[in-house]
């Protein structure tokens, strides 16, 4: 009879363990898809604190963290997302876009025309190879993740973004084979 108490008793608890995560779940979705953004956040870290692997739970608070602006913070949980699932098309279109822009905005930080010479000396050497400098490597990361996305989706927008990176680059044969794949 004890032994019988206490199963009923912690399947009762756990049974409220998993009503109060999935109110937590839906609580979140409420504040995440009408733009509360800052609280969902408060509630999906609480979700993660039981369920730290669950997907749709990082996925939406990486989401949360972009539209408030703090993108390392996206980036670190897409980070871990492909880590765990390689062929998450949502991870590898949110770190190719990271990487494509960080690498866009650091080659316009140059200002004078030596910097500029200097800037594009660092995304391509004389012998059409690319350095790994900081600069070049975000494009070369760039350019692996939505490749990735690319053979997961073809989608024209990530081919026009692969363009643009490889022309960067000095990567003629990735050039001429994406373009091939896109729709002007």
């Amino acid at each position: 009879m004890k032994l019988k108490f206490s199963i009923l008793f912690f399947l009762f608890y756990a049974c409220l363990a998993v009503f109060s995560q999935d109110d937590y779940r839906s609580r979140a979705g409420q504040l995440f898809y009408s733009g509360e953004y800052e609280a969902a956040i408060s509630v999906l870290k609480e979700c993660l604190n039981s369920q730290p692997h669950d997907v749709s739970i990082q996925k939406m608070l990486a989401k949360s963290f972009f539209n408030i602006g703090h993108a390392d913070s996206a980036y670190v949980l897409y980070k871990e997302i492909v880590t765990h699932i390689p062929d998450d098309y949502d991870s590898h279109v949110f770190l190719g876009n990271y990487y494509y822009i960080t690498a866009n905005k650091l080659a316009k930080t140059a200002t004078t025309p030596d910097e500029r010479r200097t800037r594009f000396s660092l995304f391509r050497r004389e012998d059409g190879k690319t350095d790994p400098d900081k600069t070049t490597g975000y494009y070369h990361k760039a350019g692996e993740y939505l490749e990735k996305a690319y053979a997961i989706y073809n989608s024209d927008e990530i081919g026009k973004s692969l363009i643009d990176i490889y022309t960067i680059t000095g990567n003629k044969d990735k050039v001429a084979l994406y373009k091939k794949s896109v729709k002007k």
